[in-house]
């Protein structure tokens, strides 16, 4: 059963233990999350600890996934292509200049089609295709809120134990 938790972004510490199984941690393994506010957007990064095995099968991909990742940047360049000519064949033209404004907008319609197929597999399908030891080491802890005026973070952890020692730690700290 997960956990959820808020916490101080700017003195969020964590345990010098694994956040998937506790035991001695060597290694930090960065779990971001992209948030919008007003005109533009920003990231935020926090690095959890964890095991090396751990840690190893959070950041390799195995070989389902860098297929489906391949697939579908294949999917995305025929995608983009396929809207390219689709709207250079559609489009009626209305002048001498017509042909370089169809390329024009074509190219960039067509780079928007291959940008939504790609991060469409390379988020959202790859990652079905993962180990369960890889899901699990992924989504230890994952950013659920981000409030950047109070600068607070709600954090998901899998490991309800870890959560409350987390959240101890950092309560007194703040």
């Amino acid at each position: 059963m997960a956990k959820t938790i808020e916490v101080q972004s700017s003195e969020l510490r964590f345990p010098p233990t694994c956040v998937v199984c506790m035991s001695p941690a060597s290694k930090q393994y960065e779990v971001s999350q992209v948030y919008s506010r007003g005109t533009g957007s920003a990231t935020v990064r926090i690095n959890v600890p964890m095991c090396s095995s751990h840690f190893e099968a959070a950041s390799v991909k195995n070989t389902f996934e860098k297929l489906v990742g391949i697939l579908g940047v294949i999917v995305g360049i025929l995608a983009g292509i396929a809207a390219l000519i689709i709207l250079i064949m559609r489009w009626v033209p209305t002048g001498n200049d017509s042909i370089i404004l169809k390329l024009l907008i074509g190219s960039i319609v067509g780079f928007g089609f291959f940008i939504m197929v790609w991060a469409m597999f390379a988020f959202w399908i790859a990652p079905m295709f993962a180990t369960q030891e890889s899901k699990e080491a992924r989504n230890a802890v994952r950013i659920v809120l981000v409030s950047p005026h109070a600068e607070i973070l709600r954090l998901e952890f899998m490991n309800e134990g870890l959560a409350e020692i987390v959240q101890k730690e950092n309560q007194l700290s703040g």
